[in-house]
């Protein structure tokens, strides 16, 4: 295939995840707003957050461990090899993790339902009384989301390796819309299990949302487990080194809610409202065009384009850079302004606002490497092999440990942020420096190079948001939230004027290649071409 024929692919597949993660973020922050001003960041916050971490534990453990490590390679490798045969092997084949997987999850919830009252005071130590309660009564009625997450998920995959991603994309943001409606309006007709519903219908919509896409591309369901196949057989192999690394991934997460727990009232929120915020870039760009290239590069591997690999992985790595920096600076710059437009209202006081934007900001400083880190976890799951980016995050969860446990009875909730910042980056280097000798280099002189220019005009950029900010101020009523608002988008607007005019003036190939392709993306999403496995985006 074609160098700009993958280039094609990748971008045009990652602007349509991109604009579908940006509305899936812009409805998990409107789900935040929902939150923030109804509950503001207190005990109710705390406990919904709190119970979501033993059920998102066995929906990460087991299915996400077994996806992204192996399924959608394994299922790819397939594909590729069956030509124009009946796909009928590869379906089987879902079937067979699709069931295997359903009866470990549908346990474990069980088991956790009835185990709740037990094992929620270990993960949240600082709880009592009717806190303590509500955070147990939430936590076994979202025990119902990883059953129907796992269903969803096996679509993702199936969806992902025809490259078919509209459907795909489209489930997060009614996921956030069911858990909307929960906080609107169940919690008035059920209390505050309402909350927990909510999660559990958002779960079901996304499960929903991609059946048809699947039915069209072939898969029907039937009482199919043959576990004993080679395929499966390979892929228990491959996801046991993976469930290790998200084991180590969920310590972080019961790391803050366990120290947040002891802290103030409100600390597990801000920390769960800053990461959100931050995590907007990472999912519109880092998240999306890692897993737009995900089915590329297990097709190139698949096929033994070593040197193709090489390309689109670090073409990809370059695109997620050269729209992740900006973001970064530019956030930083507003990050008091985006806490209080996002949050700022109702129950949401000045000081949840100071903390929080002070939290985000720490955790602004790893955003470059929180953002390609999944590109290069992918790189690494297509060549079927879990053990490096495993080892690699063990070792950065430990250091993020110690680092939590020394800074937080100092820093508080920025201390948590701090530690998590400085272990991501060590994540990137350490995964840069394995796949840089594994591939004997990474293009690195176009990489160095675009990553000077990329900085550079996002400094110069930033330096122009900067100055913008005074004299809007001075313009309008800063104590007013449409002041605050207006204050934001003039400023970040100018900067992201300032960043395109400077790419353009340093002939930034990253910034042609995404003009190229915006027609292209809306060709695609308006049906005008016609979708075909290994085709669709070329």
């Amino acid at each position: 295939m074609a160098r700009n024929g993958v280039s094609s692919r990748v971008v045009s597949a990652a602007l349509i995840l991109g604009a579908a993660s940006l509305g899936s973020r812009f409805m998990g922050l409107i789900r935040e707003r929902v939150f923030t001003t109804t509950f503001g960041a207190g005990d109710t916050f705390d406990a919904f957050v709190a119970a979501f971490r033993l059920p998102d534990l066995i929906f990460n453990l087991v299915v996400v461990g077994a996806l992204s490590a192996a399924f959608i390679p394994l299922f790819t490798e397939k594909l590729v090899h069956s030509k124009d045969k009946k796909k009928r092997e590869a379906f089987d084949f879902s079937l067979s993790v699709l069931h295997l997987v359903l009866i470990v999850v549908i346990i474990f919830s069980i088991l956790y339902v009835m185990l709740a009252d037990k094992i929620v005071p270990l993960i949240t130590p600082g709880f009592s009384g009717g806190k303590l309660a509500m955070t147990i009564m939430l936590s076994r009625v979202m025990a119902l989301q990883p059953i129907l997450l796992s269903i969803s998920f096996i679509f993702s995959g199936v969806l992902n390796s025809f490259k078919r991603f509209v459907a795909y994309a489209m489930a997060p943001i009614l996921y956030n819309v069911g858990i909307i409606i929960g906080v609107v309006w169940l919690v008035p007709m059920m209390g505050v299990s309402g909350l927990g519903w909510g999660v559990v219908l958002g779960a079901a919509l996304h499960m929903l949302v991609q059946l048809p896409s699947a039915i069209a591309v072939g898969w029907r369901w039937r009482l199919i487990m043959e576990w004993s196949s080679v395929d499966v057989k390979k892929l228990r192999r491959m996801i046991i080194p993976r469930i290790f690394g998200l084991a180590g991934t969920q310590v972080n997460l019961f790391l803050v809610t366990i120290i947040g727990s002891g802290l103030a009232a409100g600390t597990i929120s801000v920390f769960h409202l800053a990461s959100n915020v931050q995590s907007l870039p990472i999912g519109v760009f880092g998240l999306a065009f890692a897993q737009a290239a995900f089915p590329t590069l297990a097709e190139q591997v698949a096929r033994g384009q070593e040197k193709e690999f090489r390309n689109t992985l670090t073409k990809t790595f370059r695109y997620i850079l050269f729209l992740v920096v900006p973001v970064a600076v530019f956030f930083f710059l507003l990050r008091a302004q985006l806490i209080r437009v996002l949050f700022g209202d109702g129950a949401f006081d000045w000081e949840d606002t100071i903390l929080t934007f002070e939290t985000l900001g720490l955790l602004l400083i790893s955003l470059f490497a929180q953002a390609t880190v999944p590109l290069l976890t992918r790189a690494f799951y297509v060549r079927q092999n879990t053990i490096i980016p495993v080892t690699v995050s063990l070792i950065s969860i430990v250091v993020n440990v110690a680092l939590a446990i020394w800074l937080a009875p100092r820093m508080g909730v920025q201390g948590l942020a701090l530690a998590f910042s400085v272990a991501a980056i060590l994540n990137l280097v350490m995964l840069l420096g394995v796949l840089h000798w594994q591939l004997n280099g990474f293009n690195d002189r176009e990489v160095l190079f675009s990553l000077a220019r990329i900085t550079v005009a996002a400094v110069l950029a930033g330096m122009v948001l900067q100055a913008l900010k005074y004299p809007v101020a001075a313009m309008v009523d800063m104590t007013r939230f449409w002041g605050v608002l207006l204050q934001l988008l003039v400023s970040f607007g100018g900067g992201v004027a300032a960043y395109v005019a400077m790419c353009l003036l340093f002939r930034c190939d990253e910034l042609a290649a995404i003009r190229k392709y915006l027609p292209r993306r809306a060709k695609i999403e308006a049906g005008t071409e016609t979708p075909r496995f290994g085709g669709m985006l070329e």
